[in-house]
Parts: C-alpha cells; sequence; structure tokens
C-alpha cells in the first residue's frame, strides 16, 4: 500500500510538472506571437519618406513639418524624416529607407538653377535645402519611385525637368494685372488664401480628386514660369496660374502648389485630403 501511494505521488508530480511545462511554452508562445503580430503590422504599413527641413533635427518639429507626420499617419503610413544630402549618392542612401517620397514646402529656391539673377523680391533661400532636394527629387525620379511634390516641392519639380518660375507673382509682368482677382499668399502673411481650381481631367490629379472641385489653400509668392521636359499640367487657378503638374516619363510623380496636408490638419472635411497621401502609398503595391 505504502508503495502504491509513493507511485502515485510520482505519478501526480509528473503530471502537475508537465502542466506546468505546457502553460509556460504556451505563454512563450503568445508572447511570440504578439511580437510576430506587431512585426507584421510595422512591415505592412508603408515608409514614406519626408524630404529634409530644417527642424527634423530639432527635438521639437515645427507645424509645418508636423502636419506632413500627422497626415501620413493618417493615411496609415510610417513616417520617415530623411536626412539633409549632399549629391545623389547620399540621396540613394537615404531613400533605400522607404517606399515613396513626399517633396516638402519651404524657403525659395535659388535662381540660379534655372540660371537667373535673383529678383529685388526674391525671399529666403537655403543652399544646403536646394543642393539636397534637387537630388533627393532626381533620385528618386531615376529610381522611378512614387513621389507627392507639395508647394516648392512643385517648383523644385519643375526646375529639376528644366523648367523656370516666377520669382514673385505679386510684381511679375504676368500677373500684374490680378492681383484683384486672386491672391496666392496672403499680404499679411497670417493666414492660407483659398481659390477653386479646374483640374485636367485626364491626369493623376483628375483620377485622385475625381468630380469634385477642390477650394484649395495658397501660400506662395513663387509660380511656374517655363514648364520643364516630360512635364504636364494638370491644374490652374482662375487667374492662369499652374497649380499641378505631373512627370509624363515616370509611373507616379505628381506635384500640387497647395497644401493637402494642411488640409487634413485643420480638419477640412469638403474633401478627404489624406488621399493625396493614401494614392502615394498605393503606388507602392503595385
Amino acid at each position: 500500500m505504502r508503495e502504491h501511494k509513493l507511485w502515485l505521488a510520482v505519478i501526480v508530480s509528473l503530471i502537475l510538472a508537465m502542466a506546468m511545462s505546457f502553460t509556460a511554452c504556451g505563454g512563450s508562445s503568445d508572447e511570440a506571437a504578439t511580437e510576430d503580430t506587431e512585426a507584421t503590422d510595422a512591415a505592412a504599413k508603408v515608409a514614406v519618406g519626408i524630404s529634409w527641413q530644417e527642424d527634423i533635427n530639432q527635438e521639437e518639429h515645427g507645424e509645418d513639418l508636423l502636419a506632413y507626420i500627422h497626415t501620413v499617419e493618417k493615411a496609415g503610413g510610417e513616417p520617415v524624416l530623411l536626412d539633409l544630402v549632399k549629391d545623389q549618392e547620399g540621396a540613394k542612401a537615404e531613400l533605400a529607407k522607404v517606399d515613396c517620397l513626399v517633396m516638402t514646402g519651404g524657403e525659395d529656391i535659388d535662381p540660379s538653377y534655372y540660371g537667373e539673377e535673383p529678383d529685388p523680391n526674391l525671399e529666403e533661400v537655403n543652399k544646403d535645402r536646394d543642393v539636397s532636394d534637387m537630388a533627393m527629387l532626381q533620385e528618386a525620379i531615376d529610381e522611378d519611385m512614387p513621389v507627392l511634390c507639395t508647394c516648392r516641392g512643385m517648383q523644385l519639380l519643375n526646375v529639376v525637368s528644366g523648367g523656370s518660375l516666377i520669382q514673385d507673382i505679386p510684381t511679375s509682368d504676368q500677373y500684374k494685372d490680378t492681383q484683384d482677382k486672386i491672391k496666392h499668399r496672403d499680404p499679411a502673411e497670417e493666414d492660407f488664401t483659398y481659390h477653386e481650381l479646374t483640374i485636367e481631367k485626364d491626369s493623376q490629379l483628375g483620377r485622385i480628386v475625381g468630380d469634385a472641385v477642390l477650394n484649395a489653400n495658397s501660400w506662395h509668392h513663387q509660380g511656374i514660369k517655363e514648364v520643364g521636359d516630360n512635364l504636364k499640367v494638370t491644374a490652374t487657378s482662375e487667374d492662369g496660374m499652374i497649380e499641378g503638374l505631373e512627370r509624363t516619363d515616370c509611373s507616379y510623380v505628381v506635384g500640387v502648389q497647395f497644401h493637402p496636408e494642411w488640409h487634413v490638419e485643420e480638419g477640412d472635411d469638403s474633401f478627404d485630403y489624406t488621399v493625396f497621401f493614401t494614392d502615394l502609398m498605393d503606388q507602392t503595391k503595385k
């Protein structure tokens, strides 16, 4: 009887040990499964490169950069802040981190890039950024990477493609008689101005917008003068100002003069402006 009880105790102990072992293994499996799921979710997000701005390197980003970051996140992407580069080799290394690219707004572009002397009304230029942006966009074009160019980014697209810019719209001969019709920047520089766009239906922009009428925001004193090579005009304002461009020799390089990210940031529900970013990210899956 004593021997029987001893054997029974041994068997019970073994069963308990095995149960504890299975429980421990199950816990490890659950943790591993959770980690795998998180890794899969992260991998599923499209890495959206945001071209360099001064405050990318600062602990606290400015509101303009945050508008891009927040909009990419709302669109379901993973914002990646790209470093300043000095040449296309550096740009190639940065672009290897991302799936697509957003060229952001900002300072005036040095007119030497399109063979002109500075106009007296030329505003701040950032030569280091010009070098970086030129290299970044050219490399993206060479790699046929999907690109969305906003505001300065669209002007840069025109310059990279061999076009030129109106250095100051209010004093330009081309638009001096239309200043009462449309103001492309608030003279007090306190808020956006707004105006409707005429959009070319047979274009990437036309496909993105569909039948919607865009009352686009506006904050620029420069604009497109001579259109560069391999570019198609896709949107204009009432005064004839070019508000949209796209490369005809690339799968997807879209430029808009307005700021779709600020429409999103300010909660504009007249149109779902996140579509500019979701459409960009969708190109990476084709």
